[in-house]
This record gives C-alpha cells, sequence and structure tokens, in this order.
C-alpha cells in the first residue's frame, strides 16, 4: 500500500457509459457553442446547433443533405467505439445521429423561445421541459448501449 500525498486524486471512472459518450450537459454546451470540447460526438452537437440557428434565420430543408451525413458521422462513431452489442440487445428506434441532431433542434428551439417570448409563457417552460426529457432519454440510451443493452440502427445513406 502507497502511502497518502495528501494530494486528492480524481475518482476512478466505473462506469463505462460516463468515458465513452459525452454527458448530456456537454452536448448542450456544444450546440450552444459555449464549450465544444474534443470529443467527437460534441463536436458534431455543435454543427448539428449551427444547422438549427441557420434554419431559425432563413428556410432550409428539413432534411438537408449536411444533416443526414453529421448523423451518419455519429453512428459511424458509434460503431467504431461502442462495444458490440450484446446478442439479446433490444433495438433503439432511433441512430445516435438522429437522437443528437433532435436534441440540437430542441435545445435551438427552448432558447429561442426564451430569449423572443415571455419567461412566463406556457410555451417556453414546454420547450425547456421537453428538452430535459430528450437529455434523459439520451443518458439512458447511451447508457445501455455502453452496457450492451441497446443496439442502434445506423442512418441510411441517400
Amino acid at each position: 500500500m502507497r502511502p497518502s500525498t495528501g494530494i486528492p486524486r480524481p475518482a476512478r471512472i466505473t462506469d463505462p457509459a460516463e468515458s465513452l459518450f459525452p454527458t448530456g450537459e456537454a452536448l448542450l454546451s456544444a450546440i450552444r457553442g459555449h464549450h465544444i470540447g474534443p470529443h467527437p460526438l460534441t463536436q458534431i452537437a455543435y454543427r448539428f446547433g449551427q444547422l438549427h440557428q441557420q434554419r431559425l434565420r432563413g428556410p432550409a430543408c428539413p432534411r438537408c443533405p449536411y444533416r443526414s451525413e453529421l448523423s451518419r458521422q455519429a453512428d459511424l462513431w458509434v460503431v467504431e467505439h461502442a462495444p458490440p452489442p450484446h446478442p439479446d440487445a433490444v433495438l433503439h428506434s432511433e441512430s445516435l445521429g438522429t437522437v443528437i441532431d433532435r436534441l440540437a433542434a430542441q435545445q435551438v428551439r427552448a432558447y429561442h423561445l426564451l430569449m423572443t417570448a415571455e419567461p412566463s409563457d406556457p410555451e417556453v417552460h414546454a420547450a425547456w421541459y421537453r428538452l430535459a426529457e430528450l437529455i434523459d432519454d439520451y443518458t439512458d440510451l447511451t447508457t445501455a448501449v455502453a452496457h450492451r443493452a441497446r443496439r442502434l440502427p445506423r442512418t441510411p445513406c441517400p
């Protein structure tokens, strides 16, 4: 046993989901452009956020090719880095890229409403509540994928 140096050491990460996927808070920060970080998924989230902000300012196609490409990049990252799913793992209805895209759209919408509507407006509350639900869903999904309990579909090629 080594003697204590008196310097606190960071806790060990024992949950694989904590080290594999960025947290929901990290994704939200990246979407807003506050702290993007080095993780490929936060960089993808940032680019989704930029796209959804552009959509607020002008017409854009609802399923533009760049959004699909970003989804595919996220899905490919999962295939390359996540542990293989257990043979009995349940298939999730959406790819992780699609989940991050939807989360970015909701983050941009909620922030826009907060800046343009009365904060007491029920629509503002509903938008932020929905964003919190999406973050919870993302956290549950990434935890299940890291523990091999969920399989993810991939974004189809055009």
